[in-house]
């Protein structure tokens, strides 16, 4: 996963991070997967919902901002 990640930010495939930040946190124990959601959430804010399927499986935006 890792070296997947590197590579697709290297490259630009930006849309393609968030979904793999998600998976990789359904492999990892708390807190890490945590984290992992949540980066990948915020990834997905960034790029206007986009790919639309993976918002079932981020956690909601904060509403404290």
């Amino acid at each position: 996963f890792t070296e997947s990640l590197r590579l697709r930010e290297e490259l630009g495939f930006l849309v393609g991070m968030a979904p793999a930040l998600a998976a990789l946190a359904d492999a990892q124990p708390e807190p890490e997967s945590g984290r992992l959601r949540a980066e990948a959430a915020r990834l997905f804010r960034l790029l206007d919902g986009i790919p639309t399927w993976l918002a079932d499986h981020l956690p909601p935006p904060d509403t404290d901002a």
